[in-house]
């Protein structure tokens, strides 16, 4: 009997988009699938298929670090100048990182941008950085009420345009409206939110890509504070935030206590919180489900403190983790390189990112700390230059999916353990030490 010639398996053409988003959901890592995008233009298409990547989400996690962001401190209270700005990559030994080599080509200085939205006529002269999120940055032209706004993204190189909230005031230079970005990082849409403090009041408003108009917030009682010059807002999980920066700006609101400003983004409810520790320490906000939401990230020295609410409205510490004690690298660099501060910048996922630093020297070290393994990630800035402004971790987007972030946050913590750092880094001690024995002899007495 003669055999039966084998059945032709059909061709891929012929699956259903449908069917071929079931596929790509199966894939083990975006870093998978941003190569499968890359096949021809249908794939690339259902890759990138909003409703997709929200599922996709769900299974993998959030995006991956690419890197952070350091900026130059401004040159004063009232600038109208950008400062420079510092991108430090975060290391990876993915090879699927080749896939995604538009991560590389981000165009953090926004030069692209500008180039392509030239504006003139202002007293600010050029786009300044106001708020990022979700591997967006938000920028600002111009002054007041002639004031512009755009959200860019610097590895896809889109651009919105938004026009300023109307129902803000706008008389004075310090009722400026303050900015915070919020990304939806399994699509393309985003809000902004703007708020300003003007005697006693809290006034704000929301942008919403969808619609394309703003709506305005709640106002809020913001007694005894009369008007408040903030930091920039950040995005916390549900919540936005945006410090007092007592330290700096007393000639405005006198006292030594920082407060915060949030906002629940969810409730739309607007919060004072005034911090349970001097305002000289460094901090940020948190969205910590397992400790009932809204809870505060500290360094005290090299210690990082966990606050969350009491049942009475109070703050306490939830844990503590000695840097120095847990860490012997950090303890070396603490005694070689007379790195003392750490400055905390964002916690996200239980994953802690903070920068170690010092006042003698402008190189530092980013630090990614997993608070439920107790990894750590270092990452050596190398600057000779001092980026003491604005600093945050920069995430890639889900439009176009890259790399996994567990693969990529795994990676991050066995490739640069403690073990293996410390083999770099005394390596670099060492020759240090060759090259200036006297001055190293020196350092180490004190």
């Amino acid at each position: 009997m003669p055999k039966r010639a084998a059945a032709a398996f059909p061709p891929v053409a012929s699956v259903g988009d449908d069917l071929l988003g079931d596929i790509f959901l199966r894939l083990p890592s975006t870093a998978t699938l941003a190569r499968a995008a890359l096949a021809c233009k249908r794939w690339r298409r259902v890759a990138s298929d909003p409703a997709l990547l929200r599922r996709f989400h769900s299974l993998h996690g959030l995006p991956p670090l690419l890197g952070f962001i350091m900026s130059e401190p401004p040159p004063g209270p009232f600038s109208f100048k950008a400062p420079d700005r510092l991108f430090i990559p975060a290391p990876s030994r993915n090879p699927h990182l080749a896939a995604a080599a538009a991560a590389a080509a981000a165009d953090i200085h926004c030069e692209d941008f500008a180039a392509e939205n030239p504006r003139s006529g202002s007293v600010i002269n050029e786009w300044l950085l106001r708020g990022y999120d979700g591997g967006r940055f938000l920028l600002s032209y111009g002054f007041m009420e002639h004031e512009q706004l755009a959200v860019y993204d610097p590895i896809g190189r889109t651009t919105d345009l938004i026009h300023r909230p109307d129902i803000m005031r706008f008389d004075f230079e310090f009722l400026a409206v303050h900015y915070a970005l919020l990304a939806d990082e399994a699509d393309a849409s985003f809000r902004v939110v703007g708020v300003q403090i003007w005697n006693g009041v809290v006034t704000g408003a929301i942008f919403s890509s969808q619609t394309g108009e703003w709506a305005p917030l709640p106002s809020f009682p913001a007694r005894p504070v009369s008007t408040w010059i903030m930091r920039g807002g950040m995005r916390a999980g549900r919540f936005a935030y945006w410090q007092s920066n007592a330290r700096l700006q007393k000639y405005v609101w006198s006292g030594e206590v920082e407060k915060c400003l949030v906002l629940d983004t969810t409730a739309m409810e607007w919060t004072f919180i005034q911090l349970p520790f001097p305002f000289k320490e460094s901090y940020c906000v948190a969205d910590m489900a397992e400790h009932g939401g809204l809870c505060i990230v500290a360094s005290k020295e090299q210690v990082v403190q966990v606050w969350v609410r009491d049942s009475n409205g109070g703050w306490v510490i939830k844990k503590q983790v000695s840097l120095l004690k847990q860490f012997g690298l950090l303890k070396r660099l603490r005694h070689d390189e007379w790195m003392k501060r750490v400055r905390i910048l964002a916690l996200r996922d239980g994953y802690v990112y903070m920068e170690f630093w010092t006042i003698r020297k402008p190189n530092s070290y980013l630090l990614v700390l997993n608070l439920e393994m107790m990894k750590l990630g270092v990452i050596a800035n190398n600057t000779t230059e001092k980026y003491r402004g604005p600093a945050f971790p920069f995430f890639m987007t889900w439009a176009p999916p890259l790399l996994s972030p567990a693969e990529h946050q795994g990676l991050l913590l066995q490739g640069e353990t403690e073990e293996f750092r410390m083999k770099k880094i005394n390596a670099k001690l060492i020759s240090k030490r060759q090259k200036s024995p006297a001055k190293s002899e020196k350092s180490g007495r004190s």
